[in-house]
């Protein structure tokens, strides 16, 4: 596997990369740089409206966003985290954010030298996701910085739960 240094380097100078994730390739970069947003709405050719995930390390990352968890949240958080799921919570202003705690351990040392980062799949918008590296570099060549390969990840991207009225519902 690619050194984690390296690739948290080329994500601090506000690279965008192709890694692996808990479930499928996806495209990354730093969470606080707009640069970053805007970049890869662009590569994906995805409308601006729609959110990206933020990658986060720890829960203390969630403080950055300003996130207030209830106690049914908590409960969430114990039963979904680490791994494949992405948790959806409001902010101190009411906006809706969107974050995963990955189990990958690679992608878990990127994220702590990093901080938070973010992801969508690796794929022009309304498309498959891409299962291997090859389909990414087909779909993204140059235009991204850079690659690292996990092999064949066949898998459905993340569920996708959030609290409402108490309950923990399930979006996807």
């Amino acid at each position: 596997m690619v050194e984690v240094d390296k690739i948290a380097g080329f994500l601090k100078a506000s690279k965008i990369g192709v890694l692996p994730t808990d479930t499928i390739y996806g495209l990354h970069g730093l969470a606080d740089n707009t640069g970053c947003f805007d970049r890869i709405y662009e590569l994906k050719k995805r409308p601006p409206d729609m959110p990206f995930i933020s990658l986060i390390s720890s829960l203390s990352d969630l403080d950055r966003y300003h996130i207030v968890l209830s106690h049914k949240e908590q409960e969430m958080i114990k039963q979904f985290w680490p791994g494949p799921n992405t948790l959806i919570f409001l902010d101190d202003q009411k906006n809706t954010r969107s974050f995963r705690l990955p189990r990958n351990d690679f992608l878990q040392a990127v994220i702590k030298l990093t901080g938070p980062l973010i992801s969508t799949s690796a794929n022009l918008h309304g498309q498959s996701a891409a299962k291997d590296l090859l389909q990414c570099q087909e779909t993204f060549g140059q235009e991204v910085d850079f690659y690292v390969d996990g092999g064949v990840l066949d898998n459905p991207p993340s569920s996708i739960y959030k609290t409402e009225n108490g309950e923990v519902i399930k979006l996807r």
